[in-house]
Order: structure tokens, then sequence, then C-alpha cells
């Protein structure tokens, strides 16, 4: 057991419920990401050592994936591919309403199932099948109140929250994260939970997520490692069904689905750090370059920074001041770009809009070609 969650049991721990379980739990498992897969792996190795406490694990979660060019490739969800690595019964599928009250519901009352468990499922449940069941949970990356919503770990990398951590709620029928928080670990240091070393899961395949940047991908194992352990505490003491109300000391905040324009570096306000947070938190951020060739009219092209990185000693360089301004710094084989703050930094990656990620070199030996008239105004607006 991990040191930090030694500390959760000393600090916030509920309220012990010692009234034993009649019968067992039988748990449908709403779950989709590299997050779920955690507390799905703790379940099933808790129902393996248990079974008189968990008697039935079902998995439910999103369809397969659409994605990569004219959307040909066809990816499963993490939590599918794992849950068949386990032997559990084939998942059911669930993206609406109509599943979640059809092939669901239909699944829960025929299992009798009795507690519903739901772990980055990315929909709300719906009331009506709530109320089928006396139990409900669901483990949130964040000390909420703080973070309510779909992103809290982007966030966290986002705003550049010194300390993280998760929460256990139940399951509000009407409001995402709006439920009665059963158990929290302390604050965790976000900087040392970004150094620890691997987990427990070894089926990358399982796990990989392409498109996650690998500060959210390992946050999300982390986290998912600590919270499926208060899972695990959580049901093994009963505190599921304690009524005691745990008020955390954090400020109510909210985490909202991640929108492309959040990627956009905004060169009169984005600082150097902030826009090193966006990679972190976002991948890769964009700006745009004036283009203008021949008669037509001035556009604006998207250029994608794929890497960014600090940058020293740039004194001598014949940069711009204005935010924005960049230059092909031919011995460091980089773009620099300078930011509002007054810092410079380098771009090791970078990408034209209709051309291929590339070298600075390439990019700069290009701009004649791509931007016409505008070639020579080096700076990104």
């Amino acid at each position: 057991m991990s040191k930090s969650f030694q500390t959760w049991i000393g600090l916030v721990r509920p309220r012990r419920c010692y009234s034993d379980v009649k019968r067992p739990l039988n748990i449908l498992f709403f779950g989709s990401d590299q997050f779920s897969v955690h507390s799905l792996k703790a379940l099933h190795k808790l129902k393996e050592e248990d079974p008189h406490l968990i008697r039935t694990l079902q998995v439910v979660t999103r369809p397969a994936k659409k994605c990569g060019r004219n959307l040909s490739v066809t990816r499963d969800v993490p939590i599918a591919k794992y849950s068949t690595h386990l032997g559990l019964p084939p998942v059911i599928e669930c993206d609406s309403q109509q599943d979640m009250l059809g092939p669901v519901r239909d699944k829960l009352m025929e299992g009798q199932f009795n507690m519903i468990i739901a772990v980055s499922f990315g929909k709300l449940i719906s009331k009506k099948l709530l109320a089928e069941v006396p139990y409900t949970l669901n483990v949130h990356p964040s000390l909420l109140p703080r973070y309510k919503g779909s992103s809290p770990i982007q966030y966290t990398l986002l705003n550049q929250d010194a300390v993280t951590g998760v929460s256990i709620q139940t399951l509000h029928p009407e409001k995402f994260d709006c439920g009665r928080i059963i158990a929290q670990t302390p604050p965790l240091r976000t900087s040392d939970l970004l150094l620890r070393d691997g987990l427990q899961i070894h089926e990358p395949s399982y796990m990989s997520e392409s498109a996650v940047p690998p500060k959210v991908a390992k946050l999300m194992d982390v986290l998912g490692d600590i919270g499926s352990e208060l899972l695990v505490r959580v049901i093994r003491e009963g505190a599921y069904k304690a009524q005691n109300i745990f008020s955390p000391p954090f400020a109510e905040s909210f985490a909202p689905k991640i929108t492309t324009d959040l990627r956009q570096i905004q060169w009169n306000s984005t600082t150097s750090q902030q826009a090193l947070s966006k990679i972190g938190a976002l991948g890769p951020v964009y700006s745009f370059k004036a283009a203008q060739r021949k008669s037509q009219e001035p556009l604006l092209k998207r250029v994608i920074f794929h890497k960014l990185k600090p940058c020293t000693d740039t004194c001598g360089t014949p940069i711009g001041q204005r935010p924005g301004s960049f230059y092909y710094d031919d011995i460091r084989k980089c773009i620099l770009v300078r930011f509002v703050d007054g810092t410079v930094l380098q771009c090791p990656e970078i990408q034209f809009e209709g051309s291929k990620i590339e070298g600075p070199e390439q990019f700069s030996k290009s701009l004649r070609k791509r931007c016409g008239r505008c070639a020579q105004e080096a700076f990104f607006l």
C-alpha cells in the first residue's frame, strides 16, 4: 500500500460501516479509458480473492471509435479489450439513453445487480437506471468539489496545480460530479506523481491512447492506480453504505470538455509557461501565419507547434520583440518564438497547414513558397 494511501486512511476516512453484507455485490461497471482500467483490474482481483464480497462483474462501455484519415480505423476503447483479457462476460455497448434503458437495463434486471460503478464513462447514467440499485459509486481524479467535469487531469496541468488527488462519490441522477463524497485522498504533489515509476498493468495495447499527451497519460495511470486502491477500501469496509457527510475544504470549480480553442496560443496574453502547460495538458498547440500568393487576398494559415522547449542564451539572436515573432536559428537548428512575457521558446517540430510535420529548417525554407508576399513577416498571429 502506498504511503499516500496510508495517509488517507488516517486523515479523511469516512465513518466506518461494520454491518455485514447480506448478499454479495453484483456490480455493473461503466468505464472507457485507461483511468477506468485500473479500477476494473482492482475489482476483478477483489472478486477473485473474496467471491462472497463480489459475485458478478459486468462491464458496460462505449462503442469502438472511428479514427484516422477518413475515419478508416476502428479502435476499441481500452476497457473493452482489458475486460476480455480478464475473462469477464462480453461487454455491453452503450452510447445513448435508448441503450441505457434497453439492453443495459434488461441486463441489470436479469442479473439482479445491486451496485453501479462509473469510472470515466463519459455519459450521465440514467436516473431510471440508478433507481434500480441501492448503491452507486464514481471514482473521479480530482479533489472534489474542485474540477467537476470531464477533464480534471487536463485542468490540473493547465493551471499548474501543485497538488491533486482522487475522490469517490455517489452518482447524482441529474448532474455530473454532484453526488455525496464518500472518500478522498489527501492532496498529493502533482510533480511527485509525474515522477512515479511504472504501475501494475503490463499490457500496453490495452492502455494505449495515442492522442493522449504523455503527462496526461501518466497522471491517468498514477491517479487511476491510487483511485483503485481507494475504491477497494471503500467496498471492503462497506463505506458505500455510510450516510455521514464528508465536506472537503476545497473550493468548487469546473473542468469542462476540452475544446480546440483552448489549444490556440493568444500572443497578447499566453505566457511561455502557459504555452508549455498547454503542450503538457492538451498536446500540440497552434497559431496562424499570414500568407498571400500572387494576386490573392491575404489568408491565415494554421501552424501547429508539436513541441515547445525552454531556450537559453538568446540575447544576441535577431528575433523581434513583438509577441509571436519568430526566427530560424541555424546554429540551434530550431525555430525561436517570443512570448508576451519576453521569454523565447524553441520549437523543434512544426507543421504548416496542409503539410506534414517537419523540422525547423524545412519550415523556414518553405515559407516563401507557402506564404508568398507575407513570407518576410516573421511573426505568428
